[in-house]
């Protein structure tokens, strides 16, 4: 049989186990080790009932319960609002592709304050006749109004009329912001559509972005602009 030579890992091995076998243990090292172990044990015990003997006395003041009831109301009702609030929507949403046809239209839910232009003849009964209900658009949420449309009429002295609607949406709501602060005919765009053409003038005033959309062409918008001169002169 033929034996390996030994190598010199197990030599090295061999040498450390030696080695430690040697070291001579001083008396009583065992019983001071055990103390100091005992002595942890006891201070980590004493640091934990510590701990939990305030928190029990913490919870038994009810001033302390109700203060943590009012901060936990006031984190959910943060949190609702949050959730809550409506996204930014851009502006070129509301425009004459928007389904404006009041037999489709649910009422306001008064969700923001409607109010008219103050600027031009929008607020006096004029020339300009306006229906009695306001109607929501929503853009970005089913369940809510993001905008509300107010329709009108324009008597030309014949049996014509001409059809418009105005569109308000709170500034916070819409971007980017109209770059007029008034309704001004000169600023308009113009559209072409299966279902007609439209003629549209976008402003900003007093914390609404207001949108005109009359069905037609620059003649019917400048019969709207002269009534509404005429209204406020």
């Amino acid at each position: 049989m033929k034996f390996s030579e030994p190598s010199p890992e197990s030599d090295f091995h061999s040498q450390i186990k030696n080695v430690l076998f040697d070291v001579e243990i001083p008396e009583g090292l065992k019983d001071s080790v055990l103390a100091s172990l005992s002595q942890v044990d006891v201070a980590a015990l004493a640091n934990d009932h510590a701990i939990v003997l305030p928190r029990r006395q913490f919870l038994k003041k009810p001033g302390v319960i109700s203060c943590l009831s009012v901060c936990l109301m006031f984190c959910m009702v943060l949190t609702y609002f949050w959730a809550a609030q409506k996204p930014v929507i851009a502006l070129s949403e509301f425009s004459p592709e928007l389904n404006l046809d009041s037999r489709l239209l649910s009422d306001f839910d008064n969700n923001f304050s409607e109010q008219f232009p103050v600027n031009g003849g929008w607020r006096f009964k004029g020339r300009l006749v306006f229906t009695n209900k306001s109607y929501g658009i929503s853009v970005s949420h089913p369940l809510s109004h993001d905008a509300v449309v107010r329709f009108f009429t324009l008597p030309t002295g014949g049996a014509k009329l001409i059809y418009g609607a105005l569109v308000q949406v709170p500034t916070g709501r819409v971007e980017p912001l109209p770059l007029h602060a008034y309704f001004d005919p000169g600023n308009v765009a113009y559209t072409q559509l299966k279902k007609g053409n439209y003629a549209t003038v976008k402003w900003v005033e007093g914390g609404r972005v207001y949108i005109c959309i009359v069905f037609g062409g620059a003649r019917e918008l400048e019969a709207v602009g002269r009534a509404l001169q005429s209204t406020s002169a």
